[in-house]
């Protein structure tokens, strides 16, 4: 069994508490759905959006935990794939926000974080054994 690097645990942690977030969301919706509705809003993307996300935190975190190899990529996916989402649904879907130049500075330095630990050294080895591990335990067919 592969040590796991300090930097994947507390990024899982991270993804979990997004995932958990997601899950309040879509609590949220439900509870809130007439609300929502009565208001103009959607309560349906709202739902839906949050349900995806909270199954990708929580499989993406999994796979970080687990060690495997597709992980490292599946994080990567999932990071961009949030973050592309939520400045369509910022910039196109509400209304503008005056508050834009804060929240980019936190998405660019969270984004940041992120990359420098899935691209460090160690965490790329981490992942590459954990993928060699793997190949060597399945059994071949003679």
């Amino acid at each position: 069994m592969l040590k796991r690097p300090y930097r994947i645990l507390v990024l899982a942690i991270f993804i979990i508490l997004f995932s958990i977030w997601n899950g309040l969301r879509l609590g949220e919706t439900i509870f809130f759905w007439q609300t929502l509705a009565t208001y103009g809003a959607h309560p349906l993307y709202f739902a839906i959006s949050a349900a995806v996300w909270l199954a990708a935190g929580l499989l993406i975190a999994w796979s970080l935990l687990a060690g495997k190899a597709w992980g490292w990529a599946a994080t990567l996916i999932g990071i961009v794939g949030y973050n592309a989402w939520y400045w369509f649904d910022r910039l196109v879907l509400q209304k503008p926000h005056a508050n834009w130049p804060f929240v980019l500075t936190g998405d660019v330095i969270f984004m940041a974080i992120v990359l420098i630990i899935l691209f460090s050294p160690k965490t790329r080895r981490y992942f590459k054994r954990a993928a060699d591990e793997r190949r060597s335990q399945t059994p071949t067919i003679a």
